[in-house]
């Protein structure tokens, strides 16, 4: 019970919190930003509640249901506390995002270039500490038909993994002290990185031991 005390808390919190300021909020709420920081989508208050708070029960919902579904599932015995704590954290970032719409709304200027970055760079960092940890299964990790074929290719992959999305976490992190023009390409990079160092080193790994 005492590792949904925080997921609960926080989907409380940000029902609450919804809740309290609810009539103070304009009909429109912003939903979604483009790279510019211009609101591209806005919703009814009501619908971006539902959807904001719907959204956060529904990962919670996942990241609880999924070690029990998977068919690697006994696995997860061997790493429960890195999936616990890459589960809390996930977790947190939704309910920090949820806020971030909720006083976006309210007139508070906040800065959405340096909070988005900072925050994924932040769950990359989280990621990469405990991604050595993590065992062979369907949901979580570096999942290619080579990782999940073969332990050791699912092992060494997850080495390397660590680092990449380490260093990625860090370059997240700086992001909103470069040139706005430099942002969308550095973005674009390091999400290439992230995806093609990973995916090619278990693929070698995969030619190398058969």
């Amino acid at each position: 019970m005492n590792k949904h005390i925080t997921p609960l808390i926080t989907i409380l919190t940000s029902i609450s919190l919804w809740l309290i300021f609810f009539n103070q909020l304009p009909d429109q709420v912003p939903m979604q930003w483009g790279f510019d920081g211009s609101v591209n989508w806005y919703a009814p208050k009501w619908i971006a509640f539902l959807v904001n708070n719907g959204l956060f029960i529904l990962i919670y919902l996942t990241l609880y249901i999924t070690p029990k579904i998977d068919p690697k599932r006994k696995n997860y015995q061997q790493f429960s506390r890195a999936y616990q704590i890459i589960f809390q954290t996930i977790l947190i970032m939704f309910f920090l995002i949820n806020l971030f719409v909720l006083f976006t709304s309210l007139g508070y200027q906040l800065n959405l270039h340096a909070f988005v970055p900072i925050l994924v760079g932040l769950l990359f960092i989280v990621f990469g500490n405990y991604m050595q940890t993590v065992k062979q299964n369907w949901f979580i990790g570096i999942r290619t038909p080579w990782t999940l074929n073969n332990t050791e290719v699912w092992r060494k992959t997850h080495r390397l993994g660590s680092k990449v999305f380490i260093l990625m976490g860090f370059i997240f992190m700086v992001i909103p002290f470069i040139s706005d023009k430099l942002m969308l390409p550095v973005i674009l990079i390091s999400v290439l990185v992230v995806v093609l160092i990973p995916t090619g080193y278990s693929y070698y790994l995969h030619r190398k031991l058969n």
